[in-house]
Formats: structure tokens, C-alpha cells, sequence
């Protein structure tokens, strides 16, 4: 796994051997920057349930100009951290002024101490989307953050656990193949 592009372009991500973390594939990330644009340059973006960290860095060697990653795990965070810094390095950024990773369970933090998102990348394991937590932490996000755009990563089955709070900002085509990942960018419907 790799940055796709910006001024990181071809870094190499360190990915965790850890059951609860499942890569972004670069061409579903490549998709949704697509979509996005210039839209990322100077952009605050939250990464949930970061992982590796793919979609924040990413958004980083963009031009995005801060990245909260929020990740539970204090292991995979050890290796978020070493991707972040290959990638601040590569782009010739100072990690202390765009970077903060937070190691805290998404489903119980208090949002309010950090940069309000211009764009939250969500990205959750597969089998989250089948538990009402993540409809009610989907609700938090589009309450306190009605202006940042969601780009979500989630099985084709789940759009109606989303379109309970977010609404896609294009028309969406619904898979017939269940399990099919979809990339989608979301406005909250307050």
C-alpha cells in the first residue's frame, strides 16, 4: 500500500498485521480523492478509525493542511506514527503542525476538543456497519460536524445506516453484490 499522490506520492505505507485493521486499497482511495479535488488544499480533516492511516495521509500529501487520527488500538498507533512521519518527511512538513493522533475508542470520545473536519474520512472495520453504535456515532459526527463532507469506505449493504444521517452528495447506485465496497462522499442532512 502506498500514497497515490501529492507531495508523498509512491511512500510506502507499513500496514499492521492486526485482524481489526483492513487496509484502504489504493484505487478506492485514488476514487475518492478524485471526487474531492482541490477541494483538500488547506482542508482540517479527521480520520476515523485510521489504521494505517492511508486516507489522512493521503489527504496530508494532498495539501491538507491538519489530520486527527482517531484510532483505538495502541499498537496500530506505534504504526501510524511511523507512516506518519515517513509521509511528513517526504512532503517536507513538520508532523507537530499537522499531525495529532488520538488512541481513544471512537464510540466514547468527546469531539469538542479538536479542529472541527472539513472532511471525515470514515472507514470502519466491515463487521462495525451491522451494529447500531456506529448508526449512533454516524448521527454524532453529522450533528456537531453539518459542514464537513463524510467519505466513507463501507460494504454496499450498509448505505441505509448512513443515509439515516448522511445523504450522498451525488446519486448512488446501489450493488447488487452485497458485500461490495463502495467509496462515497455524504453531506449531513442537518
Amino acid at each position: 500500500m502506498r500514497i497515490t499522490g501529492g507531495e508523498a506520492r509512491s511512500i510506502v505505507l507499513k500496514v499492521p498485521r492486526n485482524e481489526e485493521v483492513r487496509p484502504a486499497m489504493d484505487c478506492m482511495r485514488e476514487q475518492a480523492f478524485n471526487r474531492i479535488g482541490a477541494r483538500i488544499q488547506q482542508a482540517a480533516v479527521w480520520d476515523c478509525f485510521a489504521g494505517s492511516g492511508a486516507y489522512g495521509l493521503e489527504a496530508l500529501s494532498r495539501g491538507a493542511r491538519f489530520c486527527t487520527f482517531f484510532e483505538k488500538s495502541v499498537t496500530v498507533c506505534e504504526n501510524l506514527q511511523h507512516n506518519a512521519n515517513a509521509v511528513c518527511k517526504s512532503a517536507q512538513r513538520e508532523i507537530s503542525e499537522c499531525v495529532k493522533i488520538v488512541s481513544h475508542d471512537l464510540f466514547s470520545i468527546d469531539f469538542s476538543p479538536f479542529l472541527t473536519p472539513d472532511f471525515i474520512f470514515f472507514d470502519p472495520p466491515y463487521r462495525f456497519w451491522e451494529k447500531q453504535k456506529i448508526e449512533q456515532l454516524l448521527l454524532r459526527l453529522a450533528e456537531i460536524c453539518p459542514q464537513a463532507t463524510l467519505v466513507a469506505e463501507f460494504p454496499s449493504e450498509a448505505i441505509k445506516v448512513l443515509s439515516s444521517s448522511w445523504k450522498p452528495i451525488r446519486p448512488f447506485h446501489v450493488s447488487k453484490n452485497l458485500h461490495e465496497p463502495c467509496i462515497e462522499c455524504f453531506r449531513s442532512v442537518f
